[in-house]
């Protein structure tokens, strides 16, 4: 099982060990890397679209939220198994959450 390490500093990050980044596609692991940088704050869908397709000249697709909510939700199932949601905030952003017997806590 991969470990999830610090982009800038390479260290492991935090508690998330239990994540299985091997399974996650490329953007599904930007837009978890945002979320474990966060700390269990919520990140709004700008910055998690930012992190995603930052990078691109164009900013990237014209649908980018309807995108980051598609590998939100394929990324949740291959969390779930780890023992880990992304759980939503309406109006305001989502949030890395570890769950304990299916339910989600900070």
């Amino acid at each position: 099982m991969a470990k999830l390490l610090c982009t800038h500093c390479g260290q492991p990050m935090g508690d998330f060990s239990g994540i299985d980044v091997a399974k996650l596609t490329r953007n599904e692991m930007l837009i978890v890397e945002a979320l474990v940088q966060a700390n269990h704050r919520l990140t709004s869908i700008g910055v998690l679209i930012e992190k995603v397709w930052g990078d691109c000249p164009d900013g990237g697709p014209l649908s980018a939220p309807i995108a980051v909510r598609g590998h939100i939700c394929t990324a949740r199932k291959k969390l779930e198994k780890a023992g880990w949601t992304i759980r939503a905030q309406k109006g305001h952003g989502y949030r890395l959450e570890r769950l304990d017997a299916g339910k989600a806590v900070a």
